[in-house]
């Protein structure tokens, strides 16, 4: 167990690099996107109206605008049915934003990139303490432009709750690292008060407790069972708590669902979900759909890899990475929905790192998926921050 000091960005050489690195890295994408919107012609108008386009930051797009109306009025009255609404958004990152927001008076735009700001810039020292921790790859260094030139990492530094979700995660982890169960139950309830597909961390932490953080003489005592158990669904009753909470808050039980229903990526859910996820794909192929934007192809692409990965990591020892993104793979499956998972599968940090221990002594392979990547990114990011809507 972990007994090392906490890993501040303003404690040790390498905490400062990282951090002044994480400062780099969001002022170059800052310069990406100015130019992609600004001074390269041809970017979608702005649907908000003009005096909230002029005081939105440059990344500031799509849920945003959702996470604006939190941190600035809270959850207002459940809106007329068939109508998209604030309640399908989880409250922890723009109740951070509020708070500052009417501590400080700080803009709300300003406030909720902030918190995303800090929240990633807290992440990195703590994301290079793990890769240093596993040893693999030798360098921790080298697992670093493995997450930030991830293709879809440009919304750890936009007012997302990305970045949020990443810091909670990673936290919960060096909890458990450090013995304390306790403080990794908190941060995975925390991390489900972030998003749905937070659930997917409590595989991770409790597979990490039982067969990583205790011997095969204690895995089948209720000492050691219990925990785990508490742990896998720390982060789902997180979720459930605001899924549920907010309706009965709003004096609609089912609002949150209701909700979600008006969103044109529903959720399935059930046995037909499976079903309903590959029937997706294969209707898009016979169509020519997939000829037409390849990129629809990049979710199925990120499955294959994830379920790749976590072979890949239960072979090597560690199931608590093969149990996370295996479990992060089965909720889209499971709901019949390929939205979000490029963003979902960047804040599960073990991608980066198992990607880092299968890259590192392959120099032309780590070449040749840093270049694709970092061109992906670009790519991305161009189309985010110029109104076209990337999920």
């Amino acid at each position: 167990m972990s007994s090392r000091p906490f890993p501040w960005p303003w404690r040790g050489l390498d905490n400062r690099r990282v951090v002044l690195a994480g400062l780099l890295w969001i002022a170059l994408l800052g310069a990406w996107g100015f130019a992609m919107h600004d001074l390269v012609p041809g970017a979608r108008p702005s649907p908000w109206s003009p005096e909230i386009t002029a005081e939105a930051p440059l990344y500031a797009r799509f849920d945003t605008g959702w996470y604006r109306d939190i941190a600035r009025d809270g959850y207002g009255p459940p809106p007329p049915p068939g109508r998209e609404a604030e309640h399908a958004f989880f409250p922890l990152y723009p109740f951070l934003a509020r708070a500052i927001h009417l501590a400080t008076g700080l803009g709300v735009f300003r406030s909720l990139l902030l918190v995303a700001w800090v929240s990633f810039l807290l992440a990195l020292p703590l994301f290079l303490e793990e890769a240093r921790r596993r040893g693999v790859p030798e360098e921790p260094w080298r697992a670093l432009p493995l997450l930030v030139l991830y293709p879809s990492a440009f919304f750890l530094q936009v007012p997302y709750s990305d970045a949020v979700f990443l810091l909670a995660a990673l936290l919960a982890f060096r909890a458990l690292r450090s013995g304390s169960v306790a403080g990794a139950v908190v941060f995975g309830f925390l991390a489900g008060l972030c998003r749905a597909p937070g659930a997917a961390l409590g595989a991770g932490l409790a597979v990490a407790w039982w067969l990583e953080e205790n011997g095969p003489a204690v895995r089948w005592k209720l000492r050691t069972l219990a925990p785990a158990a508490l742990l896998g669904v720390a982060p789902l009753l997180g979720v459930l708590a605001y899924v549920f909470g907010i309706g009965y808050a709003k004096g609609e039980p089912g609002l949150f669902f209701r909700v979600m229903a008006a969103w044109p990526e529903r959720v399935t859910g059930g046995a037909t979900g499976p079903a309903a996820f590959v029937g997706r794909l294969a209707e898009r192929v016979s169509s020519g759909e997939v000829l037409r934007h390849p990129g629809i192809l990049v979710p199925y692409a990120l499955v294959v890899l994830l379920l790749g990965l976590s072979v890949l990591q239960l072979r090597r020892g560690r199931p608590s990475d093969a149990a996370w993104m295996t479990a992060l793979v089965a909720l889209p499956v499971l709901t019949g929905t390929d939205a979000g998972i490029p963003r979902y599968t960047l804040t599960v940090f073990p991608v980066a790192l198992s990607l880092a221990a299968l890259l590192d002594g392959r120099p032309r392979l780590r070449l040749a998926w840093l270049s694709g990547s970092t061109l992906l990114l670009l790519y991305y990011s161009a189309k985010f921050v110029r109104w076209s809507f990337v999920s």
